[in-house]
Order: structure tokens, then C-alpha cells, then sequence
């Protein structure tokens, strides 16, 4: 690690101004921002976030120490709600909504105005906030330099709502739709007792209608999914993005990365949706990456980011000798898992071509032989709903929990096709794609690449799906990877019919397939070099912090009576709101459960009950449900204030 990769110390406090109003085109409508400006300094860049998640909230809480951090690095921050959300004026708008992009640009051009700024703007934002930065550029305004968009995505529906084309299940309809509603339903947390704020609030709580009623109203190919969906194409301004292997808007984040225009550089770790220096796994410093792009770009600093490789990644698999790419003990051949930095993304590969045979085998394509010709059956997908539930929680929202388990029973309720023990390591870096000829009309299709170990561990690596395919060959692009398979582990593809709980169970089919073919992207070890990105320092002695506890679930439990899998995951969560005036506690449990023989029993149930502890003695709780079947879906609030209900309200889709 460089000098230039330590984190940079504060050189400033920080003063927060609560509640600055942004003004709109509406006279009647302002936004409301949270700011967090370096004492001391003069005028400075600004660093602009715009969320759904309220700053009063979870969104303020969550991105807090991120704020102060580059305010006390001579950067302000500012923290801006969406219109109709949290403290901002207005009407809220449905999700995903391109008109969002008002509001970005509107805070843009607002902080530049401003007499502590020096006019340089660059925006940020993990989750929505990276969809935020890359709508917000595409619209090019003017003060707007660099972005550094986050774990995000571009296509709502295909990399969110509903997967890759089928409806969507834990992940969107069930956490997202539940805590977007617990937000909605929370009292202010900041000037609470404001005449303002009351009527703000009791306008959500009569007016707004909850996210999920339009994520399940607009389902898989509704024509509104495609005017949501964000252009990376007009992004001219430089832009840093970051994805994780194992988040579940990696594939999005790629995309934006390989769509965009103009300057670029692409950090790809293992993490799940959880920003890089959070992770409990391999994390990484991201602030001081960050602050190094803000310098190169708002300031006009050479930081040497132009002159580093394109694309910096984390290599996958099982542990081998030494990580960074390096084997560390003189050794010849490659190392375990570790950062490795390439020119371009994807790096140059050389197609490693297989075929399935008919006995469930994986072969060089060259000597597939009869068991593949045309017409000769070579395995039957019969969609069995409860599979998916063992790959993990690649495909859910989570933060910092859910890496794939041994899904070695999943692979044995779809058709496998596995290889022969490797002679040599493969690192396989890029989109495998897996082309299937059917007999007859194809029925949707999961495909799943998965690494064997010598004791029959099946660890996937990386998953596709096509929804509602035309007749003839079925070509499925899966999510990209970096990852290396050791020497006497084997390949497996997996082919199934349904991916609980990402998607929502489908109808039984069966599909039989006549031919399958894999085309592996293999980089050569030589590619590119070790990479050693900065690892997070410990907290600066007394630092201060808003979280007070937080203890996730996850489980997993089949039901062998009637061959079903349930998948829970809940967290109870406890903190200060920003200003510390009052303590939010949160308790959330979200189950789905599916059937093998009765796909359509399957059904979601969510609830979520935060306690708001008010710094003036008031007690206020708020409690959401939400239940979702095949064909419907209801959602509950209820609002008590010291033990007195004063709202109650069930939605219906």
C-alpha cells in the first residue's frame, strides 16, 4: 500500500445544518437537505446524495459517518430527500420514476449557487443513490463533474423488481416493499414538533401509496419498466463504479460500468449489498478511494487515477497459497483468491468451449460426440419450486450475510451437468454463456455455474436466467464473475426451471433439453497484475458512532411433510436518528415459502415494527405488514402514539 492508499487525516470539524430547503419548479414545493460543511474552510466541491430513505432516518443514518468523514476531508456534503419523502415538499412519485432526476438536478445546481461551494459538484449514492448519480449525469447538468455511483443498478425491472424477467419474491416485493413502507409510515425525526413536519407526515400517512401496490401492479414486461429504466449511454463526466460479486445489483453495476462514455474506472469486490468498507469480508477503504477520484476530478488534483488500470478486481474461490494474485512462496502456478487489476473489463479471454452429455457429464465441446446431436435428448428440466433456497443470498438485498452455501441437494433437484476433475486451474473472468436447444416450447430456464470441490461441495459461482423464451436455441447470458477454480475441483452447469426465493415460483413445467453448451471466458494467469487496494483503519479513538446494536437472521427449513423450503431473514436493529435527538429500533422478520407438488400456495409474509424513543418522552410505534400470494398483494400500517392509535390503513393490489 501506497502512501497515497492510507486514509488522509480529518482536517476539519464538521457543522451540519439541518433542514436547508432546495427550491423546485413548483413555488409550493421545496426539497429538504441535510448539510455537512468543513469548519474553516473556504469554498469548497460539494458532494450531493439524493434518497428515498429519509435523512431523518435510515438514510441518514446509514450514509452519517460517510457524510462527516468528507466534510472533515474539506468536502461538503449534502443529503437530499426525495420529493414527496421525508421532510421534502410534494407529491412522492412511483419508483424508479425517470422524473427523479428533477430532483438530482435541481440539488446539483443548488449546492453550486451556494456561497460555500467553489461550483465543482460531484454526486454519490449507494443502492437508489447510484441510480440517482447515473440518472442525474445523463441529464449533463452543467456544475455536475464526477459521480461514483455504488452497488447500483439501470434496469428496475430486469435487475430489481423482477429478475431477469420473472417476477420478483423476498428481495423486492417483500424487504424492499416492507421497509420503503416503514419509512414512509415513521414520524419526523427531526423537528417533530413542528407544525410543518405534522403535516407533512399526515400527508404520507393519507395520501401515499406504498411502493409494493406498483411493484406488484406492473408485473414482468409491464411497458412502464422500460421507461424506468436509466441510459448510461449520455454520462459524459468520469464516473467510479463500484460492484460486488455477490450483491444483487452486480450485473446492473457492470453494465452501467461497460455502457458508460467517458472517463471510467470499475472496483469490483466479493461483497453482498453492502458499500466496500463495511463488508465483513475482504473489505476495502473506500473513502480513500473515493476522496482520491473527488481530488483528481472536483479539484483538479493529480492523484495518479488516471494512470492506474481500468478495471481493479477481486478474484474468487477457494483459499490456495497467498491472495493478491501473487503466490507469495516462490512457488510456479497461481494463488488463491486476491485483487487483481486489468487494462479493460472484461479482460482478454480465450473461450473455453464444453457440452452436456447425456450421462450428466461436461466435456470439451470438440469431443461431445453423439450423446449431443441434434434431436437426442440429454436431460429433462422438471421446475421444482424450492430450488435456489441453498445458493445463498446473492440476489437479495442483505448487507454482509448470505454467501452461498453448499448447494449440492439444489443441484440435485434441477439436471447438472458436471466435468471432469480440472487438470489445472481455470480462472474464468467475464460472462460464461450457456446455449440449450429444446424439444418443443422451452419453459423458463435458470442456469448455474457451480465449483465442486473434492468432496462434492457445490459453491455457485454465478447464475443467469431467461424468462417466456421463443422457440429455437435459448442463449443465457449468465452474471458476470471473476473467479479460479484449483486444480481437482470440477465445473458443473445446473439447469432448473424456478430460483426461490429471487423469483417468485412458477407453474410445473418440463423442458427437455437436446443440446447444452458452455462458453467460459478464461483469462490467462499472466493477464493483468496484483492489486493491493487500502483495507479500512481502525475508528479514530472516541470516534462516534449512531448504531447502538444489530443482530441479522437467516434461515433456512425444509419442510419434509410436504417437500417445501421456507427462507427467513429478519435483523432487530437499534439506533440514534443523525441528531442524535431520539433512538430508532427496528425489528423486521420476512419469510417466504414455497411447495414442491403446490407452486401456487407460495406466499410471503413481512412484518416490521419500529419504536421511535422521542427525546421529549413520547413513545411512537409503528407497525407494517405485508402478505403476497401469486395474484395479490396487501399491505398494513398502524401508527401508535404513546399507546393511542392515531392511523390505521390496509392497501390491496
Amino acid at each position: 500500500m501506497t502512501d497515497s492508499d492510507r486514509e488522509p487525516p480529518a482536517r476539519h470539524g464538521v457543522r451540519v445544518v439541518r433542514d436547508v430547503r432546495i427550491p423546485t419548479d413548483d413555488p409550493a414545493v421545496t426539497l429538504a437537505g441535510d448539510l455537512f460543511l468543513p469548519e474553516g474552510a473556504g469554498p469548497v466541491p460539494a458532494l450531493v446524495s439524493v434518497l428515498p430513505y429519509r435523512k431523518d432516518g435510515l438514510g441518514g443514518i446509514g450514509g452519517w459517518a460517510s457524510y462527516h468523514w468528507f466534510a472533515q476531508r474539506g468536502y461538503a456534503s449534502l443529503l437530499v430527500d426525495f420529493r414527496g419523502t421525508g421532510s421534502s415538499d410534494g407529491e412522492p412519485r412511483p419508483p424508479f420514476d425517470p422524473a427523479e432526476a428533477d430532483d438530482g438536478v435541481r440539488a446539483v445546481g443548488w449546492a453550486a449557487a451556494q456561497p460555500w461551494c467553489d461550483g465543482a459538484v460531484g454526486m454519490w449514492g449507494v443502492s437508489y443513490g447510484a441510480v440517482m448519480s447515473l440518472r442525474t449525469a445523463a441529464r449533463r447538468p452543467p456544475a455536475l463533474r464526477a459521480i461514483i455511483p455504488v452497488l447500483g443498478m439501470i434496469d428496475p425491472e430486469y435487475d430489481f423488481v423482477h429478475p431477469h424477467g420473472a417476477r420478483g419474491c423476498l428481495g423486492s416485493l417483500g424487504m424492499w416493499g416492507l421497509s420503503t413502507l416503514l419509512s414512509q409510515l415513521l414520524p419526523p425525526l427531526h423537528g417533530h414538533d413542528t407544525v410543518a413536519e405534522q403535516r407533512r407526515w399526515r400527508r404520507r400517512l393519507e395520501h401515499a401509496e406504498p411502493y409494493l401496490l406498483d411493484l406488484h401492479r406492473h408485473g414482468p414486461g409491464d411497458p412502464v419498466w422500460r421507461e424506468r429504466a436509466v441510459d448510461p449511454a449520455p454520462v459524459e463526466v468520469p464516473a467510479f463504479c463500484v460492484a460486488g460479486w455477490r450483491d444483487l445489483f452486480c450485473d446492473g453495476s457492470v453494465r452501467a460500468f461497460e455502457q458508460l462514455s467517458g472517463p471510467k474506472k470499475l472496483l469490483a469486490g466479493p461483497w453482498m449489498h453492502t458499500p466496500p468498507h463495511e463488508s465483513p469480508f475482504e473489505p476495502v477503504d473506500f473513502h480513500t478511494l473515493a476522496l482520491r477520484w473527488w481530488d483528481r476530478w472536483l479539484r483538479g488534483v493529480d492523484t495518479a487515477t488516471g494512470d492506474e488500470p481500468a478495471a481493479t478486481v477481486f478474484v474468487q474461490g477457494p483459499p490456495g497459497r497467498a491472495g493478491n494474485g501473487t503466490t507469495g512462496d516462490g512457488a510456479t502456478g497461481p494463488a488463491g483468491p486476491g485483487w487483481r487489476a486489468y487494462e479493460s473489463w472484461p479482460p482478454p479471454a480465450k473461450e473455453l468451449a464444453l457440452a452436456g452429455t447425456a450421462d450428466g457429464g461436461l466435456c470439451p465441446a470438440a469431443d461431445d460426440g453423439p450423446d449431443a446431436d441434434a434431436g437426442q435428448v440429454v436431460g429433462t428440466v422438471r421446475a421444482d419450486p424450492t430450488v435456489g433456497a441453498l445458493s445463498g443470498l446473492w440476489g437479495i438485498p442483505t448487507t454482509g450475510f448470505g454467501l452461498p452455501l453448499d448447494q449440492h441437494d439444489d443441484d440435485m433437484r434441477a439436471l447438472a451437468f458436471t466435468g471432469d476433475p480440472l487438470a489445472a486451474p481455470v480462472l474464468v473472468a467475464g460472462r460464461p454463456v450457456v446455449t440449450v436447444e429444446v424439444a418443443g416450447t422451452p419453459g423458463d430456464l435458470v442456469v448455474k455455474l457451480t465449483d465442486v470441490d473434492p468432496d462434492g461441495r457445490s459453491t455457485l459461482i454465478t447464475a443467469g436466467r431467461v424468462s417466456n423464451p421463443p422457440p429455437g436455441p435459448v442463449r443465457v447470458v449468465l452474471v458476470p464473475t471473476a473467479y479460479r477454480l484449483p486444480a481437482g475441483h470440477r465445473l458443473r452447469v445446473v439447469v432448473a426451471g424456478t430460483d426461490f426465493p429471487r423469483h417468485w415460483p412458477g407453474a410445473p413445467t418440463e423442458t427437455r433439453l437436446t443440446r447444452l453448451s458452455l462458453a467460459l471466458p478464461v483469462v490467462s494467469e499472466t493477464e493483468g497484475t496484483p492489486a493491493t487496494p487500502p483495507v479500512p483503519g481502525p475508528p479514530p479513538a472516541g470516534a462516534a458512532s449512531l448504531h447502538l446494536r444489530g443482530t441479522p437472521r437467516w434461515d433456512v427449513t425444509r419442510d419434509l411433510i410436504r417437500d417445501g423450503v421456507t427462507i427467513t431473514l429478519g435483523e432487530d436493529v437499534a439506533a440514534y436518528a443523525p441528531q442524535r435527538e431520539h433512538v430508532l429500533e427496528v425489528d423486521t422478520t420476512v419469510a417466504a415459502t414455497a411447495q414442491r407438488h403446490h407452486p401456487a400456495a407460495a406466499h410471503l409474509r413481512a412484518t416490521s415494527t419500529a419504536t421511535a424513543r422521542m427525546s421529549t418522552g413520547e413513545t411512537v410505534v409503528v407497525e407494517v405488514g405485508v402478505h403476497v400470494t401469486a395474484d395479490s398483494a396487501a399491505a398494513t400500517g398502524r401508527v401508535t402514539v404513546d399507546g393511542v392509535e392515531s392511523f390505521a390503513r390496509r392497501w390491496t393490489a
